[in-house]
């Protein structure tokens, strides 16, 4: 039983090569319940008819049992899972298990598991609770820490619309009218979102106002912010972009890596922050884990382009920014950096 329970979740890693054994391991009437700090329901897994492996992204798995119990044709499995990507430990997992034999073949039929980064609450939540609202919010902050600023504004421009007296609802206008340098929109969004305040928490209040021109303004309301949301991504790497001092502004990060190690924009500033200190293979961890986890962000491939360029690789710098500009086409200026080099 331990046996199984090992290499099942260990081999779960090399894309492609992992799927069958994967699907082998799992029982027709498996149930799971994922990150029940949450208030999920256990739901039935639906294998899909096709997978390419995708998900099975880290180098390796490492398993460690703490208690397998058994019960007639049943074993409860209890224990801790820690990925890694380039030889970092990333996510790590508490789950329980039963393992039943189905067939001649020991199946899982129930699992349970808790992330490290779904232990805590304090993140910038949106006071705010219409219909399928959190979802759409949630999609916006990954497109604007991404820097997806056209496709942040658009989810935030409806949000807007479906509730117009929602604060934090602006945040995706807000980002967009800051990277544009649009000042006159932005202090007209700003002054609009904080005309909405009565009912937003104050780490949605400080955020909005962090977003001025005034940076000495914008960082108090930043680390006013992080009082109330201390382990918020967004929160933490926007402070973190705007602090000189490298060091500190690792210490930052480290507290949104830990809750969140495999966060794209989280990974994305750490590997700046690093190359900033000069610790280049630090940093090229930490771009390695953005592209690996987000194979579909562009972002990810035009910083590890950025990275190469620094480290003297050209040929990897350019093929890099290409594969950004072919993960998505509007990123144009990815695509003229390759063509420079």
């Amino acid at each position: 039983m331990r046996e199984f329970a090992i290499a099942h979740i260990e081999n779960q890693v090399g894309y492609a090569d992992a799927v069958e054994p994967y699907y082998q391991g799992l029982s027709s009437e498996l149930k799971v319940w994922s990150n029940p700090v949450w208030k999920n329901l256990p739901r039935d897994y639906d294998i899909p008819e096709e997978d390419d492996g995708s998900l099975f992204y880290e180098d390796s798995i490492k398993v460690t049992l703490h208690d397998v119990y058994m019960m007639n044709g049943y074993a409860n499995v209890m224990g801790t899972i820690q990925w890694y990507i380039a030889g970092v430990n990333t996510t790590y997992r508490n789950f329980s298990g039963i393992v039943t034999e189905e067939e001649g073949q020991l199946k899982w039929t129930r699992f349970v598991g808790i992330d490290n980064s779904n232990l805590s609450w304090g993140f910038l939540w949106p006071s705010n609770e219409i219909e399928g609202g959190l979802a759409a919010y949630n999609e916006m902050r990954e497109n604007m820490m991404n820097l997806e600023w056209e496709r942040a504004k658009e989810i935030s421009d409806s949000l807007v619309e479906a509730d117009p007296t929602w604060a934090t609802a602006h945040l995706g206008q807000l980002q967009y009218y800051w990277a544009k340098r649009d000042v006159e929109n932005l202090n007209a969004t700003r002054e609009l979102a904080e005309s909405k305040l009565e009912n937003a928490s104050r780490a949605e209040s400080h955020f909005i106002k962090s977003y001025t021109t005034d940076r000495e303004a914008g960082n108090y309301h930043l680390e006013q912010a992080l009082l109330f949301a201390p382990v918020d991504p967004m929160v933490r790497t926007w402070y973190a972009w705007g602090e000189k001092d490298t060091d500190r502004a690792l210490d930052i990060m480290e507290f949104a890596w830990a809750r969140l190690p495999e966060h794209g924009g989280v990974n994305n500033m750490m590997g700046y922050k690093h190359m900033a200190a000069g610790n280049m293979e630090k940093a090229k961890q930490h771009f390695e884990i953005f592209a690996r986890a987000h194979p579909d962000v562009a972002n990810a491939y035009d910083s590890y382009g950025e990275y190469y360029l620094t480290a003297g690789d050209t040929a990897m710098a350019k093929e890099m920014y290409m594969k950004a500009y072919e993960t998505n086409n509007n990123w144009t200026a990815s695509k003229e950096r390759a063509d420079e080099l």
